[in-house]
């Protein structure tokens, strides 16, 4: 007998702002979710509740902003009064829609009274404080362990994660399970002349360049890549510019500032790349290379292998665990060593063309559907879990 699909919670505020990393897993899940047809998702926008998968963003009416925006300074409520009727909102909605499971995607839950799997994305607010703003350091501190505490399960997005979270705050391993990030269709190999149109509004060539993506903060370590960038010979400067890709983050102003000073006109800052961009930018790279010091997973490097572009990675955190033998690592404090390496990829053309077949291959195995897959597991789990566990009470009070 078939069972109806479980109406599930997703506090989908995160897509009010900016999409980032955590805002594209949102979206993404919830999509692959909604579509196996297991899942009957609401997403929760703050204040107001919708009967769908989250999607970016709840836009308010036309002339709406500006309205709210004139009136603000007039509105009597503060930061704590906002809160408790952001909290009381959820808990009723959770009532109302008689949601079976809250997935909180961004750490901390709200208010709530069913079962609930949070995902815990990373911990590099503990190894990296200064990567982040006080705030927020101070919010995961002081929140996360009670969280963590109280979920049902913890969904993590690489082994990595998984290995630092049971360390950390020494929680049973079989509360915490590893759902690996998935590749959007998107990103694929794309033929010369699908690029070109879309590069020559950064004054790229497709094959001509080295690029690099992330948000402008500490953690991506792009000062490393200044610096090895550097290193090269200026024939293969000329030859291959180096693009940066991303919108400015927490303290970026002294590395924008470096980039600005940097006296090499193969330098290009790119800034914030749209969604509609980013895929033809991955494709049109001679190579690709990510020196982040720290990440949870890192989308960047498989998005690139995706879109067949060989792909240099720092030897830390995650990084290795999705790269695998597709890509090359370096040393993420040796501007010299990295120099080297990106030296020989650039002037080995066939050395990168067997990355590439190497990357695809290695990409192809990471999927939203397979990620949706076990996350739905989990569900399940937590579910028969707390349904057996309420049968006693349930005979108790009979009794």
């Amino acid at each position: 007998m078939d069972h109806p699909p479980l109406k599930v919670a997703y506090n989908a505020t995160p897509l009010l702002s900016p999409v980032t990393g955590i805002g594209n897993y949102i979206i993404e899940l919830g999509a692959a979710l909604s579509a196996s047809g297991a899942v009957d998702p609401y997403s929760f926008y703050r204040y107001r509740w919708r009967h769908e998968p989250p999607s970016p963003p709840v836009q308010a009416p036309p002339g709406g902003r500006e309205f709210i925006n004139r009136i603000k300074p007039f509105i009597p409520i503060r930061g704590p009064i906002r809160r408790t009727a952001h909290y009381l909102g959820f808990a009723s909605g959770l009532r109302r829609h008689r949601i079976d499971l809250y997935h909180e995607p961004n750490y901390v839950p709200l208010s709530y009274d069913v079962p609930v799997v949070i995902t815990i994305h990373d911990l590099s607010w503990i190894g990296f404080p200064q990567a982040h703003p006080a705030d927020r350091v101070r919010w995961l501190e002081q929140s996360l362990p009670t969280a963590i505490e109280r979920a049902q399960a913890i969904l993590v997005d690489s082994d990595f994660i998984r290995n630092e979270v049971l360390t950390t705050f020494g929680v049973d391993t079989e509360r915490v399970r590893t759902a690996h990030l998935g590749v959007a269709p998107r990103f694929r190999p794309h033929a010369p002349e699908e690029t070109s149109a879309k590069l020559e509004r950064f004054g790229l060539a497709p094959g001509r360049y080295i690029l690099t993506v992330g948000t402008l903060e500490p953690r991506k370590n792009l000062r490393h890549m200044l610096e090895s960038y550097a290193l090269l010979p200026a024939a293969l400067r000329e030859r291959f510019p180096l693009a940066i890709a991303g919108a400015r983050g927490w303290r970026s102003s002294g590395l924008v500032t470096q980039i600005r000073r940097v006296n090499d006109r193969h330098v290009r800052f790119l800034g914030h790349v749209d969604r509609e961009a980013l895929p033809h930018l991955y494709a049109g790279a001679a190579l690709f290379a990510f020196p982040s010091l720290y990440e949870g997973f890192g989308l960047p490097p498989l998005e690139a292998m995706a879109s067949g572009t060989p792909v240099l990675v720092s030897n830390r955190a995650s990084l290795p665990e999705v790269v695998g033998d597709a890509g090359a690592t370096m040393d993420a404090y040796d501007p010299v060593q990295a120099a080297s390496i990106l030296r020989e990829l650039l002037e080995d053309p066939g050395r990168r063309a067997s990355m590439t077949q190497r990357g695809l291959s290695r990409a192809a195995r990471f999927t939203w559907q397979g990620c949706a897959a076990i996350t739905r597991s989990v569900y399940r789990d937590v579910l028969a879990e707390a349904h057996a566990s309420s049968e006693p009470a349930l005979e108790n009070a009979s009794a």
